[in-house]
């Protein structure tokens, strides 16, 4: 009987999750993704093409995945952002290849443009009812709540040996993050 196909891409697609979080696209290795995933490499070529296929698909699959299970709520967006920044805190990797995906893709992904188009639109329907500040434009709002509950993973490693020095724990953050998003979708 030959080998279930679909159980080889979960693990294939697991395996290239971990591979391109901890080392980007440049770093990860084929051969290291189909030994973790007990597979050939040659299953990843005939499942999803070269390793930045392989890659686009697991940035865009994982972002689908994380708006799926955090949908944003524009009429509460600091709720929004804690959600995020605890669902990040409990996926890493999927902070992580957001952070890759920034640096070695600098190309938009269709899967994901859709997602921003939606929260856009949905921002942008509670500035023009007024309950958000409008003088941001909705995409540039979006941009800056991301940024928000990205901000302690892309602060300096002598800033986060700060707040390590003064006890500074993950809920503390998440708080924060939510407070600062009420502060900048306040409407002057």
């Amino acid at each position: 009987m030959p080998p279930d196909a679909t159980e080889t891409k979960r693990r294939l697609m697991a395996a290239a999750i971990e591979e391109f979080a901890r080392y980007g696209l440049a770093g990860a290795r084929v051969d290291r993704i189909a030994e973790t995933a007990s597979a050939n490499k040659r299953s990843i070529y005939m499942h999803f093409g070269a390793k930045e296929e392989l890659f686009d698909l697991v940035v865009a699959e994982t972002m689908s995945e994380l708006a799926r299970a955090v949908v944003i709520d524009a009429t509460d967006l600091p709720r929004y952002a804690a959600e995020l920044f605890d669902r990040l805190e409990r996926r890493p990797q999927v902070r992580r290849l957001y952070l890759w995906a920034g640096l070695e893709r600098q190309r938009p992904v269709d899967a994901e443009v859709a997602e921003y188009r939606r929260n856009v639109a949905a921002i942008a329907a509670e500035q023009e009812a007024g309950r958000v500040r409008a003088d941001i434009p909705a995409v540039e709002l979006m941009a800056m709540v991301i940024a928000l509950v990205m901000s302690w993973d892309t602060a300096s490693w002598s800033l986060k040996a700060l707040g390590e020095e003064t006890g500074a724990q993950a809920a503390d953050r998440g708080a924060a993050v939510s407070a600062a998003v009420a502060g900048l979708i306040r409407p002057a």
